[in-house]
């Protein structure tokens, strides 16, 4: 059992299933109703440019729909932000480990890394609930710092760290030291380390690459795999 795995019990797995069922249904409603209460908005803003004295208590009502819909309009785009943020169940089992300065990226848990780091912890999945009252509980920022780890284990993630979870390190970073490497990958879309799974090292030959070279590629990739996958 991976890692990963081991942070989710049952209930929250089952929860998030239940979620992830009915996520693409309600984006789409909300996208929908986002559409519509746009269009109102705009039709009661080009109705408010041309006032009519005759009706005042008409143009007070629209005015109070205005900003009602306004209100709506900012409180779905928030649920829309959220949901959309929530990561499907099947995506836990492709997974990279990842590196704490990427999930407690704020300056403020400068703190809380130095302290998890120095206990031997290096991964944001080697993290474990009873930390923040033990380990971190003198911290100044140890309850935002629970809250975001609580938010992870629902699936609640930041696009930056989802993307690090779901895809790994950007080829950029791994193989920095061969630019005509990076070129060719970047000429095939090659952006994450998730991407190379497909990849034909032994192509390279085409491009001038000799055998060792092909084969420190393929063992860099390889390597970081088994570091970090998974």
């Amino acid at each position: 059992m991976s890692f990963l795995f081991k942070l989710f019990n049952n209930k929250n797995i089952k929860e998030l299933e239940k979620i992830n069922l009915t996520l693409s249904e309600k984006l789409q409603n909300l996208q929908k109703e986002l559409e519509e209460k746009e269009v109102l908005i705009s039709n009661y803003s080009s109705l408010q440019s041309k006032p009519n004295t005759d009706y005042s208590k008409q143009w007070q009502l629209m005015e109070k729909n205005l900003r009602n819909l306004q209100e709506e309009n900012r409180m779905l785009k928030e649920n829309f932000i959220k949901l959309n943020r929530i990561i499907p169940k099947q995506q836990w089992q492709y997974s990279f480990l990842v590196d704490l300065h990427y999930f407690y990226s704020a300056n403020k848990f400068v703190s809380i890394r130095e302290k998890l780091l120095e206990s031997g912890v290096k991964y944001l999945q080697e993290i474990n609930e009873e930390m923040f009252s033990t380990l971190l509980k003198e911290d100044r920022y140890v309850q935002e710092g629970l809250q975001k780890f609580l938010d992870y284990k629902k699936g609640i993630i930041d696009w930056d760290v989802k993307t690090f979870l779901m895809k790994g390190d950007k080829v950029t970073k791994i193989y920095q030291k061969s630019r005509k490497f990076l070129n060719i990958l970047s000429e095939q879309n090659i952006e994450f380390m998730v991407d190379l799974e497909s990849f034909d090292f032994q192509s390279l030959n085409e491009f001038g690459f000799s055998q060792e070279d092909i084969d420190a590629f393929k063992q860099k990739y390889e390597s970081y795999n088994a570091e970090r996958k998974i």
